[in-house]
């Protein structure tokens, strides 16, 4: 775990700063994958929830202890993201005592969203997986391919499931089922002439 800034805890509390993981805090997330899907990409419209439900699908109630970036060996470098790190939790529990159940309350050290993501969500760059025209260096847009591989797959999930077995044979169908695996292959010559990679992220301590 690299070494990180820590944030006085009074001083935290005093200016009401909480850990912002995933932009609760400003208004929702907006660059998920680096920003890959857009501004956008973390809402849930087919589900028709509130939007102070939808952000508070990504909050987290504890204050922020370090600020840092993710960052890669290559250079490639996240927004600043305020985050908690180890905390107690109170745990409720039951335990039976002389014939009946007792609520018993303990009190747990647990991991904070520097450690989880660090731990579970910073094991690849998305920009080394899909660079764009201009850093790729071979002219190809990877990350517009990506976006296009699966838009196919969504098209592709709606005929075979249309109800009608004849469109999954249909030369649309053909030519999409085509266009996917011509867009693997891409990918494919990318990794192997090192424009397409996986990169670990690392997060960084800013002041």
């Amino acid at each position: 775990m690299p070494a990180v800034e820590q944030i006085p805890f009074g001083a935290a509390a005093f200016i009401g700063r909480r850990c912002s993981p995933y932009g609760a805090e400003t208004g929702g997330p907006k660059r998920l994958m680096g920003g890959l899907y857009g501004p956008k990409s973390a809402r849930t419209p087919d589900m028709q929830l509130p939007q102070a439900v939808e952000e508070g699908e990504w909050a987290c109630d504890q204050l922020a202890q370090v600020r840092v970036r993710m960052t890669c060996r290559h250079g490639h470098r996240g927004q600043v993201m305020a985050l908690c790190s180890f905390h107690n939790e109170t745990v409720i529990g039951g335990e039976f005592t002389a014939g009946e159940w007792r609520q018993v309350k303990t009190v747990r050290r647990v991991h904070g969203h520097l450690e989880e993501i660090q731990r579970r969500q910073a094991g690849f760059c998305p920009p080394c997986g899909f660079p764009d025209s201009r850093s790729a260096g071979n002219g190809v847009d990877y990350a517009a391919l990506q976006k296009e591989w699966e838009g196919i797959g969504q098209s592709l999930h709606a005929i075979y499931y249309s109800g009608d077995a004849r469109a999954w044979y249909t030369p649309l169908a053909q030519s999409l089922r085509q266009r996917r695996e011509d867009i693997g292959r891409m990918f494919d010559e990318g990794r192997q002439l090192g424009i397409v990679h996986n990169c670990a992220l690392t997060l960084v301590a800013v002041s």
